[in-house]
């Protein structure tokens, strides 16, 4: 029978990858449940689908700049030297999750500071992108224009200082009142954008910990990827509510699961 954190895992698996637009399938949860349970490591999960997709990690040009695109093409430079969008994607999504389920398992031991958060992003992607774990050294949009490159090591420490002082939100009895703080440094995180790429999945799984610590859970299972996006996008501009509503369907109090 699978114990509750194990279907509280694979909730938080299956929500980040249909948020990467992919399909969950049962040959996923497999995966995803062997590493969770300590049956399979990632390593070996890594190296696997790598030796099985034919990448190789020779065609790293170390020439060329980590934050870079290779020319005439979207892709960042990358160890494997891939220059097609989709298929780097699709390699990107695939071994980050799979480092994703390692997470949930052994979550890195270290305070939630900025090189915490820098520290996930490295284990996520450092397998694909030489550039895994840095800032970001150069201006960034998506929805709206991000931190400035220039900006992004102040803004950090002014926003971890704000999380630190409130005690990572560990004091924060009220769910609502949770809700309300959980939300603004979801929407402040997201305008740092401190990495090139995978800010949020690097992002999510340092909130996921933060909620844990301070007794909540998030039942990604219950959220819309969708919905958790437009709510992020809006936080931008400093509308919070939307994302608080979507938190109040999922947050819930660690005493009363």
């Amino acid at each position: 029978m699978r114990t509750a954190r194990l279907s509280i895992s694979l909730e938080y698996m299956r929500f980040t990858t249909e948020a990467d637009g992919e399909e969950f399938t049962e040959e996923l949860e497999r995966t995803f449940t062997d590493i969770i349970e300590g049956d399979l490591s990632a390593d070996k999960a890594v190296a696997d689908y790598i030796r099985a997709a034919g990448l190789d990690s020779s065609k790293d040009d170390p020439k060329l700049d980590d934050q870079s695109r290779y020319p005439g093409t979207r892709c960042l430079v990358n160890y494997f030297g891939i220059t097609d969008r989709p298929e780097l994607k699709r390699i990107d999504k695939r071994i980050s999750s799979l480092r994703t389920a390692e997470l949930l398992r052994s979550p890195i031991d270290m305070p939630f500071t900025f090189d915490h958060l820098k520290a996930i992003h490295f284990h996520l992607f450092g397998d694909v992108f030489p550039s895994a774990g840095q800032i970001r050294r150069r201006s960034s949009s998506k929805h709206t224009e991000f931190c400035e490159p220039e900006y992004i090591e102040a803004q950090a420490a002014r926003l971890f200082d704000e999380l630190l002082r409130a005690s990572y939100l560990r004091n924060v009895d009220d769910a609502d009142d949770f809700i309300n703080e959980l939300a603004y440094y979801m929407g402040e995180m997201e305008a740092l954008h401190p990495f090139v790429d995978g800010n949020g999945r690097a992002s999510r799984l340092f909130f996921n910990s933060i909620a844990l610590a301070a007794g909540y859970e998030i039942g990604w299972g219950s959220a819309d990827p969708d919905n958790f996006l437009e709510a992020n996008v809006a936080a931008l501009d400093g509308d919070y509510q939307a994302l608080i509503d979507v938190l109040e369907e999922i947050v819930i109090p660690l005493s009363e699961d």
